[in-house]
């Protein structure tokens, strides 16, 4: 672990896709970050757009900057785990392309992680602002306090408020990597992103940061919101969410404990229809 926050290295992970409208927002308050060990690596998938021009006009005017155009179509899934492959800094974190970030937003999670090291992950709270102009503060706190990786997986298991905050927070890339990424599921890509945060959750403490330092502003075109929301959905990322227990390195004990609530969720809330 880095001895303060001047020598924690950080990596700002961005895939972009179709995001010539509104991504040079994102890219200056990544460039605006007050964290001195910092770097910012992009990743612009297969797209007909202008994203990848605007991301290297860009990184001509900030050397930590790093633009990577994919030839082939990767997916939201692919695309985050090609940014993980990419990264070699201490802390890591996905900075989606309709985020905008506080410029003390890397440094104060980087201070957390630096201090405390029972903490995998230490996250902001959010504001976002939807499609219509209207805005939503987002909180996530279930975590708080729970040392125990059972009771931390049992938390993120329930159907939890705000559980995706923290997919935005800085996380111990060496100690995510056991993870091994994101994971497609038998509904594709929905809400992907919670069984990797479940499984963040059995390897170390979430820590908020009760302060507002992420903006998140909807687009027309943002991917949560194609999805359908329907019971085979979720049902799947619950199915989900034990592969990822059985693949963790919990105890044979701790992922019999959690396996209990996770198969009674699965058999109370059936999928349905397909």
């Amino acid at each position: 672990m880095p001895a303060d926050n001047r020598s924690s290295s950080v990596a700002a992970l961005l895939p972009a896709w179709q995001s010539a409208d509104f991504i040079q927002e994102t890219l200056d308050c990544l460039s605006a970050q007050t964290h001195g060990n910092f770097e910012a690596i992009v990743s612009v998938d297969l797209c007909d757009d202008d994203t990848h021009d605007l991301c290297l006009a860009h990184a001509a005017r900030d050397r930590r900057f790093r633009i990577i155009k994919q030839e082939q179509r990767l997916g939201y899934v692919g695309n985050c785990n090609f940014l993980l492959d990419q990264a070699k800094s201490d802390y890591a974190l996905f900075a989606f392309h309709d985020d905008i970030l506080a410029p003390t937003y890397v440094s104060r999670l980087a201070a957390v992680l630096d201090t405390r090291p029972e903490v995998i992950n230490s996250y902001s709270d959010v504001l976002l602002t939807n499609v219509d102009g209207t805005e939503e503060q987002w909180e996530f706190d279930a975590l708080e306090g729970m040392t125990s990786p059972v009771e931390r997986g049992a938390a993120m298991l329930r159907p939890v408020r705000r559980w995706w905050v923290p997919n935005r927070g800085l996380f111990r890339l060496e100690d995510v990597r056991r993870i091994n990424g994101l994971k497609t599921h038998g509904a594709g890509e929905f809400s992907s992103d919670w069984p990797w945060l479940f499984h963040m959750s059995l390897l170390g403490e979430f820590a908020r940061v009760p302060e507002t330092l992420c903006f998140k502003y909807y687009k027309p075109g943002s991917l949560s919101r194609s999805w359908e929301f329907t019971r085979r959905q979720r049902y799947e990322v619950r199915a989900a969410c034990m592969r990822e227990l059985w693949n963790s390195t919990l105890t044979t004990e701790e992922k019999v404990q959690l396996a209990e609530p996770t198969l009674r969720l699965l058999r109370e809330n059936p999928p349905g229809e397909p």
